[in-house]
C-alpha cells in the first residue's frame, strides 16, 4: 500500500491520505517502559487517538488540519473540500512548507494472545485476551521494518511488550529505535534517513 503523509516541519498531527480517506492521529501522551533484559533500552508507550474521514471534508475539519500543520495564512472562511486532490492543492497553495511524503509499505496485523502467567506477574487482572501486533516493511523512502503493539488498555500493551521481549537474546535490541510515525516522517521530510 501507499500512505501519503501530509507534513510540515512544525506539524503536531499525524495526517495521512489513503485512497479517498483522511486519517488523523493525535498523540495524547506517553510514558517510558523499561525492560530489564534489553541492555538498558527504554521503550515508550504512547496514547494516540485515531480518526478516519471520507471526502468531502467539512470546513471545521479543515480548520483542525490547518492548525495541526501550523499553517498560519489560511483564509478565514474555508469551504467543503470535495476530494484528495483539492485537499492537497488547497494546503500547498497556502504554504510552501506542506509536503506530501509517499511511504510504500507492506503491512500485516496479528492477534497476540496473552498468557495467564502475565497476570500473575503483577499486571492488571482485567487484561484482555489478545492485543494487535502490526509488522510493517517500508520500502521507500527508506528500507525499514516496524513493529507496533496496539490496544485500548495500556496494561495490555505493557504485558504484550514484556511477552514479546522476554527470553530473547539481548543482542537483538541493539538495532532497534523506538519512535512513532510522526517522528519518522519528520526525519524523511527533512531529507534524512533513520538508519545510515
Amino acid at each position: 500500500m501507499i500512505d501519503n503523509y501530509v507534513w510540515t516541519p512544525d506539524c503536531n498531527l499525524n495526517i495521512k491520505l489513503r485512497e479517498q480517506e483522511l486519517k488523523i492521529k493525535e498523540l495524547l501522551g506517553f510514558r517510558s517502559h523499561h525492560l530489564g533484559n534489553t541492555l538498558g533500552i527504554t521503550s515508550y508507550i504512547e496514547r494516540w487517538t485515531t480518526e478516519v474521514y471520507s471526502f468531502p471534508i467539512p470546513a471545521f475539519l479543515m480548520k483542525r488540519v490547518v492548525g495541526g500543520l501550523n499553517i498560519s495564512n489560511m483564509p478565514k472562511f474555508l469551504h467543503i473540500v470535495e476530494d484528495k486532490d483539492q485537499f492537497i492543492n488547497l494546503l500547498q497553495s497556502q504554504s510552501n512548507s506542506v509536503r506530501i511524503l509517499s511511504i510504500f509499505k507492506q503491512r500485516e496485523q496479528h492477534l497476540l494472545h496473552m498468557d495467564e502467567d502475565l497476570k500473575e506477574e503483577g499486571n492488571n487482572k482485567e487484561l484482555g485476551k489478545s492485543v494487535t501486533v502490526e509488522i510493517s516493511h517500508m520500502e521507500r523512502p527508506e528500507n525499514v521494518f516496524t513493529l507496533s503493539v496496539e490496544d485500548t488498555a495500556i496494561d495490555n500493551v505493557n504485558a504484550a511488550i514484556s511477552k514479546i521481549m522476554r527470553g530473547k537474546e539481548k543482542r537483538i535490541y541493539r538495532g532497534m529505535i523506538f519512535m512513532n510515525y510522526l517522528q519518522a516522517v519528520k526525519v524523511w521530510g527533512l531529507g534524512n534517513k533513520i538508519f545510515d
